[in-house]
């Protein structure tokens, strides 16, 4: 039979969840697809899952989508596999199609396991802890967020207090230049300080996207009104 293997990194989890909660890249399971979800289904810490994204956004693997969802009031920040993202899958899938590994049930297939939504069974880490933001405290992080968008803090608050008045028409979907700010704005953020390199890269970022957008203005407000709760 086919040869075992003993788990699969983060980044490959990580899309082949996507791809199995939301196969066609329409976001149809936002709950599933938000980093909450994301780190339930695959097995890690919640922190871990920001520099995660963004490598896979930094490949153009995954778009950012923010989006409506019965039962929420603030719009969910969703991940979706761009084209790009998909024929990676199919390219993974391939080589995983005669793939093994010994689970509590036996040994089993390992596309059975992903098709059947145990992913975090091919955890090829440490056994999962509970998931927490660990981060910066909320007066360090409206600092760090308020230097790293050249603003004060009163207009952040501002920003902050207009999550919720965007346009609900709008489907807000960030890729390239902006999903890249967009993610290492969040892991400088969740890291609770910045290296030297982030932040020329954020600035470089900044200057070269000049005036935001009301899409990655969307994004920004939801993810600081987000992590400020």
């Amino acid at each position: 039979m086919g040869a075992s293997v003993e788990g699969l990194p983060v980044l490959e989890r990580l899309i082949l969840h996507l791809h199995h909660v939301d196969p066609v890249g329409r976001g149809s399971s936002p709950e599933a697809q938000t980093q909450t979800g994301i780190s339930t289904a695959i097995g890690i810490q919640r922190k871990h899952i920001p520099r995660a994204i963004r490598r896979l956004v930094e490949e153009g693997w995954i778009l950012l989508v923010l989006k409506h969802v019965d039962g929420h009031r603030q719009r969910l920040r969703v991940h979706v596999l761009s084209p790009t993202g998909q024929e990676e899958v199919n390219r993974l899938r391939t080589t995983l199609q005669e793939r093994i590994i010994t689970t509590h049930h036996g040994r089993e297939m390992v596309l059975d396991l992903i098709d059947a939504g145990r992913i975090d069974e091919l955890n090829a880490s440490s056994p999962r802890e509970k998931s927490k933001v660990e981060g910066a405290t909320n007066p360090q992080l409206l600092q760090l967020a308020a230097h790293l968008l050249c603003c004060t803090t009163d207009e952040l608050l501002l920003l902050i207090d207009q999550a919720q008045t965007f346009s609900r028409d709008e489907q807000a979907t960030l890729d390239g230049s902006e999903a890249v700010f967009l993610s290492c704005f969040e892991t400088a953020l969740t890291d609770g300080v910045i290296t030297d390199d982030e932040e020329a890269m954020l600035t470089t970022l900044r200057e070269e996207l000049g005036p935001f957008r009301s899409s990655l203005n969307a994004h920004v407000a939801t993810l600081l009104h987000d992590m400020m709760k």
